[in-house]
């Protein structure tokens, strides 16, 4: 598998990497991220994946794959190695453990040949008397037998390889993955390749003739190391295993087809994008949110008081008739009350789509039918306490290419307003994904 050769194209449910029956690969993108080649989308998901993995979000409402899960229903440490589940298993080996641990495969063993003292007349020259004539001897050199590769090695080229990954194909700084182990790492790096590479030599820089000729140099390097090391400890084999997988991602012809790398329903995610969004927005941050469905806010964001004060003006404000109702956000600026709803939809419509001919609401009327509810709650909450002189506005933020607003139609209108805000997708998941660095190293 090339990433060149991976097409991108828009999913309105799943996302990520796909294999089709034919043995080829697709990129399942979010709408509004079609225009961008598959190398680019592949790192910006990377990174919004890991960043949306260390949400607080509820595992049994999401059903994901192991670019987003551990264990459980995912694929992460089961027997389906491929593509960049195998990146996320190089992630996530400095992740969970502490790098030093692997220092400890550093050792190299040689042995000497031979005898050195059986002609012990050809280093009298070496020799140092002391008083009683006694001769001392340095110790004396003899030839050695060094394997040329070994347990060590090991460690160089997954150094090498995760240099390689987070630089090239991620652009972020090591240190962020590495840490105090940064100047370890590279140094690691650095003689791996100056004894086994050249500066050329990467599996995301240059053409891709040069990087399938890196590929397969990289591939024998890891045969060459794993026949020579011995033995073979649980350090070794743990991290064996995660650079066989990744260097041979997409070559298991055994392998199912469908969605391999990525989750299964992209609205969580989305919604941990919005909110960011509204973050980042106005200097004030979180403290224009009234309330927020702070699950799917990723670590760092919020805290504990925080948390419970946006739980109890939830509970105020929306929990009514035994339904404790969650708008995905509220902001108060001034006199002006705003409620968004954030929505994962290829095209909103402008025009309520009330029933269908089963005569069973549509997912999006039913959707207006929420923010129309948070609205009225709103209102009615305000009313209750006395607060005349404030205004409400409903908006839902949707994915697009470019921003813009839309207003919908029909007769009475909205009241409260309701506007429809299309955001550039590619701009808020590069924002998100901006957020991989701190999150890995918190």
């Amino acid at each position: 598998m090339q990433l060149d050769d991976i097409e991108c194209i828009e999913s309105a449910n799943e996302v990520g990497l796909v294999r089709n029956p034919e043995g080829n690969y697709q990129l399942k993108v979010p709408f509004g991220m079609a225009s961008l080649d598959s190398a680019q989308a592949l790192s910006l998901l990377y990174r919004c994946f890991v960043v949306f993995r260390r949400t607080c979000r509820d595992r049994s409402v999401l059903a994901a794959r192991d670019g987003v899960e551990l264990g459980g229903n995912g694929l992460e440490g089961g027997s389906e190695g491929l593509a960049f589940h195998d990146a996320l298993a190089l992630d996530e080996l400095f992740d969970k453990a502490d790098p030093r641990s692997l220092l400890s495969l550093c050792e190299r063993r040689g042995r000497s040949a031979g005898d050195p003292y059986q002609r012990f007349d050809r280093h009298l020259h070496r020799a140092l008397f002391d008083r009683r004539g006694a001769v001392h001897l340095e110790p004396i050199p003899g030839p050695r037998q060094a394997v040329r590769f070994g347990k060590a090695d090991i460690v160089g080229l997954y150094c090498y390889l995760a240099q390689d990954f987070y630089r090239n194909f991620l652009e972020v700084d090591l240190v962020c993955a590495w840490g105090s182990f940064l100047a370890e790492g590279q140094a690691l790096a650095e003689a791996f390749r100056h004894r086994h590479l050249s500066a050329e030599d990467s599996l995301y820089r240059g053409d891709a003739q040069s990087r399938q000729r890196s590929l397969q140099h990289l591939r024998y390097l890891l045969q060459c190391i794993d026949r020579s090391a011995a033995p073979r400890d649980a350090h070794y084999q743990r991290l064996y295993d995660a650079l066989e997988r990744y260097l041979h991602a997409g070559t298991r012809h055994h392998l199912q087809n469908g969605l391999i790398w990525g989750v299964k329903q992209f609205w969580a995610v989305w919604e941990s994008i919005c909110l960011c969004h509204g973050l980042s927005e106005h200097d004030a941050g979180a403290e224009r949110f009234h309330t927020c469905d702070y699950q799917h806010l990723p670590q760092g964001l919020s805290n504990q008081q925080m948390q419970e004060g946006w739980r109890d003006r939830q509970t105020q404000l929306f929990a009514r008739n035994h339904i404790q109702r969650r708008p995905d956000l509220v902001t108060k600026e001034g006199e002006v009350w705003t409620v968004v709803d954030f929505k994962y939809y290829a095209q909103p419509s402008v025009s309520r789509p009330k029933w269908v001919e089963d005569a069973a609401l549509s997912k999006q009327e039913r959707d207006y039918l929420n923010i129309e509810a948070y609205g009225l709650l709103l209102e009615n909450h305000l009313a209750r306490q006395g607060e005349g002189d404030h205004r409400v506005e409903l908006q839902m933020w949707l994915p697009g290419e470019r921003e813009r607003w839309l207003e919908p139609l029909g007769e009475p209108a909205w009241d409260p307003p309701l506007k429809l805000r299309i955001l550039p997708t590619t701009e808020l998941v590069r924002g998100y994904a901006a957020l991989y660095q701190r999150s890995s190293l918190a």
